[in-house]
């Protein structure tokens, strides 16, 4: 069988351009504004097995994110091994961080899931659960969150991205919520779309496309109302609080690895991240590469001067580049292996 095409290729390629130039930019700013050669932090005085622990978080949170993926896979009647749903996120981690808007992280989902045998209509439910869940925590804390951190947002880009950022996440969530509640809404809107497509002078060439795209509706349709059960919500709710805590809790532990006492600091600390990943999912930036690094440089007023560049470095290390090479290695390991369908379970 011929191998698929990843259609993304171009876009990765330009995206992680230009994530290497903002990083490498923000990355002089940020030493040439507080570290110097008197007053370097030494590494050699990291403590290791704290560091350690930052790094187990950082693992774990892809352990927890793994078996969130596989319970809304389970809920819609398919069986995919742990270790595939792991890699495909990690994949898929890599193209959001490289694209603008983390747009490149769905198709890039949705791509190899069918890989693995799922239709795209099956694909695209799991997806679209997956974001909705995530959408809603984000929705309904981080506007309290801005609103109570409003002094530290208020002026400059973070202003301008938290106007405009909660009116259109609380839309967008109203949107997934609908189309999670009443599926055959979504179906028909892309029906109608279809519909009048048929109608064009590429009806006829495109005939054929629209058919299969009409089928895939109706799977997605089905499989929104197979999945809607308030245990499995809930469960999967649980899971993306525990996703976030692991990935949240990375800064605190660093802060005992660089010999800081982070007492009464720590829910500041998962509070700030949590806000700013919020705001720069809005940014046309991949990654929010350069205003992330220098967004907390801003806020993290709480670790000392001379330390705050090589924390924020290490920090987005393992929060975001890390993950990003690993997702990288991963998606070009999953692209160039032939296709091997999964077993379905009918609906």
């Amino acid at each position: 069988m011929k191998k698929q095409s990843f259609p993304l290729q171009k876009l990765l390629v330009k995206g992680l351009s230009l994530v290497i130039l903002l990083t490498i930019i923000s990355l002089f700013f940020l030493f040439s504004a507080s570290a110097t050669p008197d007053n370097w932090p030494k590494l050699s005085l990291l403590n290791y097995p704290a560091f350690g622990l930052a790094c187990l978080s950082l693992f774990l949170s892809w352990l927890a994110e793994g078996l969130r993926v596989k319970m809304i896979a389970f809920g819609l009647g398919e069986r995919l091994s742990f270790g595939a749903i792991c890699g495909i996120n990690l994949a898929a981690t890599f193209t959001g961080n490289v694209t603008p808007f983390n747009s490149g992280g769905v198709p890039t989902q949705i791509f190899l899931l069918c890989r693995k045998g799922l239709t795209p209509g099956k694909a695209g439910a799991l997806v679209t659960i997956r974001m909705v869940i995530t959408t809603l925590l984000f929705t309904f804390v981080s506007p309290f969150l801005i609103l109570f951190y409003h002094a530290r947002f208020s002026f400059g880009i973070l202003h301008q991205i938290t106007t405009i950022a909660i009116p259109l996440a609380i839309a967008l969530s109203l949107g997934l919520i609908v189309f999670l509640i009443k599926p055959k809404l979504a179906t028909s809107l892309l029906l109608g779309v279809l519909n009048s497509l048929k109608l064009s002078r590429l009806g006829h060439k495109i005939g054929p496309y629209l058919q299969r795209l009409t089928a895939e509706a109706e799977t997605f349709q089905r499989s929104i109302k197979k999945f809607r059960n308030w245990l499995n919500i809930i469960l999967i709710f649980l899971l993306t609080i525990v996703y976030w805590v692991f990935f949240f809790g990375i800064a605190p532990l660093l802060m005992y690895a660089f010999g800081l006492n982070p007492a009464g600091k720590v829910l500041e600390i998962i509070l700030l991240q949590f806000v700013l990943v919020f705001l720069l999912a809005y940014l046309p930036i991949p990654g929010g590469s350069g205003v992330m690094e220098l967004s907390l440089f801003s806020v993290m007023i709480f670790i000392p001067l001379q330390l705050r560049a090589v924390f924020i470095v290490i920090w987005r290390f393992l929060s975001y580049y890390l993950s990003t090479v690993v997702g990288g290695i991963v998606l070009l390991r999953l692209i160039n292996k032939p296709i091997r369908r999964s077993a379905v379970v009918p609906d």
